[in-house]
């Protein structure tokens, strides 16, 4: 099973957020959080551990307790689908799973907004959704796009500088920006 096919269980995605940001929690803390019974939170960390997603760190001082924490080496396995290349593959994989981490940190996002007392998007309109797009490009086009952001972001702070002294409103999160594909960057 793939990571993006773990996340798409919306308990799991919020387990593997939660054990993401905390770096490293016990079942019964998860339980707390995310709000399950324990028979289910075994399952589904059980499902975690059995994929190497997730890994677990024994305290045997007195009651031994168990940590699991996020598998920093966990590759995944490059499955072929009709007429794909090894290339091809590993993009489709690349693209699955940085949009399986994108919705659920947006789905922690939402929770944040609706649990500090803010309105958020979820609240108020069931039909919207944060929104991610991907675009590969090369080297010089990147360049294109850090020059073109850097002008509009400085254009756009400007402007905002105008309206700040109204009462701000938090109904949006904008975020942008590059990732390199290769390490060799």
């Amino acid at each position: 099973m793939t990571l993006f096919e773990l996340l798409s269980d919306p308990v799991r995605a919020r387990i593997y957020i939660e054990i993401l940001i905390n770096q490293e929690m016990t079942a019964q803390e998860l339980m707390k959080v995310v709000n399950i019974q324990r028979s289910t939170m075994s399952h589904h960390l059980t499902r975690f551990v059995e994929e190497d997603v997730l890994i677990v760190r024994v305290q045997s001082t007195g009651r031994p307790v168990k940590y699991y924490q996020v598998n920093p080496h966990h590759n995944e396995e490059v499955v072929f689908k009709g007429g794909e290349d090894e290339k091809t593959a590993k993009r489709r994989m690349f693209l699955e799973s940085a949009s399986a981490h994108l919705q659920v940190i947006s789905n922690f996002i939402l929770e944040q907004a609706e649990t500090s007392g803010q309105k958020s998007a979820k609240s108020t309109r069931s039909k919207n959704r944060v929104t991610f797009t991907f675009h590969f490009m090369s080297k010089e086009e990147s360049n294109i796009w850090e020059e073109e952001y850097q002008s509009f972001e400085k254009r756009f702070r400007e402007r905002s500088r105008e309206v700040s002294s109204k009462t701000p409103s938090l109904d949006y999160i904008a975020f942008g920006g590059q990732v390199p594909t290769r390490k060799s960057m």
